[in-house]
């Protein structure tokens, strides 16, 4: 159904993509496993979304990796992932995690917390680094998760 990469690389569940799958069905309206942008503009309004075809050709170019004019299935969990960030509340948050996550191992660690600090010219000596993780480090691992990260962000 959708590549596994993808899937991983779009951060969606096998649930948000059954019903990504659901969804693109009703909107390739002629089952030519593709969605045109009339297709998807009408499909948009009836949900209540007014927008023009000429707004839905400028998100389906977003995400139209081959050129077509119109998106397949894995273009189309791309474009919805899209929708879903821009939905989330916490998308800025997790963005900046990400930025801090240099390994991308789901933890901000010393070193990692200590270069990004750097690079935002906010000199903080290892003391300093290690304090402020201790402070935040609620599992006690030495390093910081999201849940963390994002306790240091509110509390600002």
């Amino acid at each position: 159904m959708l590549n596994p990469t993808l899937k991983v690389q779009l951060g969606l569940n096998d649930d948000q993509v059954r019903e990504f799958k659901e969804a693109f069905d009703i909107f390739d309206e002629d089952y030519s496993g593709t969605v045109s942008t009339g297709e998807l503009a009408k499909v948009m309004g009836t949900l209540g979304h007014n927008i023009d075809e000429a707004e839905v050709g400028v998100m389906i170019s977003e995400v139209d990796s081959d050129g077509s004019g119109e998106i397949d299935f894995s273009e189309f969990c791309t474009l919805m992932a899209r929708q879903l960030e821009k939905a989330d509340p916490e998308f800025e948050y997790k963005k900046a995690f990400k930025i801090f996550d240099k390994r991308g191992d789901g933890f901000i660690d010393h070193a990692e917390l200590k270069h990004v600090m750097n690079n935002i010219n906010e000199e903080m000596s290892d003391a300093e680094i290690t304090a402020m993780i201790k402070e935040a480090d609620t599992d006690n691992d030495g390093k910081l998760n999201y849940d963390e990260f994002l306790n240091i962000m509110l509390a600002k």
